[in-house]
């Protein structure tokens, strides 16, 4: 049987084949973009807290610091000539603020703990005074991290006081990591305080570039791991030049999928949604 197609039937049969095609498109590019949206879905995000230490003296690049367009944990020393107007500095600026408590070192000179502190001939009464002052001046602290400390960090008795506190308070205990015998799992495990501790420090150095290489790591470490905390420091340890790499740098990191959070997010993160 034949069929014979007249100008009618060929235009009619031309338009179905352009509407089949144009279905056929149009499918593909809905599918395309749901395989994208679920790609970018699936994708897991990953999170960099940046902890400034040192704030307390007003110490060089405190400024630049507070200026920064990104989320970070300031660390105010307690018992410092200028601790209360640095944290009014830092509330002003709209960052979160824990307190950077000077402890009893292994190593290093007395004087770089300071006068006020945690020290290891300390009662246990004393202790929880010091600590209690501390959280006095540094109002509105979401935690609390260890300012030099490799002796008290590595003795469960007096750490116990320090965390003790900071349990009841319901806060952050972060271990800066200065000693690699740190007894601060052990004892916030046993008060269910929240503990969080240190990846990369940044900086102690005046190169710029050296801190770039660091805070690079401590961002593959976070694409990585899914989280990465960072320390760098105001004044000689960092200062001017931290500030310059973080700024330098944060678009660039933000492009990796890192997102810059405070360490009240990162705990939210790790504990709540990870359990």
């Amino acid at each position: 049987m034949f069929f014979i197609l007249t100008k009618k039937g060929i235009k009619n049969c031309f338009l179905l084949l352009c509407l089949f095609v144009c279905v056929v498109v149009t499918s593909a590019k809905i599918i395309n973009r749901r395989a994208i949206f679920a790609s970018a879905e699936n994708e897991q995000k990953a999170y960099l807290a940046i902890i400034i230490d040192d704030f307390g003296y007003n110490g060089e690049g405190t400024d630049e610091m507070l200026a920064l367009d990104i989320p970070f944990t300031a660390a105010i020393m307690p018992f410092c000539e200028k601790s209360s107007e640095d944290v009014n500095k830092v509330k002003a600026a709209g960052k979160e603020m824990i307190v950077h408590m000077p402890m009893e070192s292994l190593l290093g000179k007395k004087s770089w703990v300071g006068d006020k502190g945690v020290f290891l001939n300390m009662t246990d009464e004393e202790i929880k005074a010091v600590v209690q002052e501390a959280f006095g001046v540094v109002e509105g602290a979401v935690g609390l991290n260890n300012h030099m400390g490799s002796a008290i960090m590595e003795d469960e008795r007096t750490l116990n006081v320090v965390i003790n506190d900071v349990a009841d308070r319901g806060l952050i205990f972060l271990d800066s990591r200065t000693t690699a015998n740190s007894a601060a799992k052990k004892v916030c495990q046993s008060r269910s305080c929240c503990l969080l501790g240190r990846d990369v420090f940044l900086d102690s150095t005046n190169d710029i570039t050296v801190v770039k290489k660091q805070l690079m790591k401590a961002a593959e470490i976070a694409v990585k791991n899914g989280t990465a905390i960072a320390i760098g420091h105001v004044g000689p340890e960092g200062g001017k030049i931290t500030a310059q790499a973080i700024k330098d740098l944060a678009p660039e990191i933000e492009k990796m999928g890192v997102e810059f959070v405070t360490i009240t997010k990162l705990k939210e993160i790790t504990y709540e949604n990870n359990g």
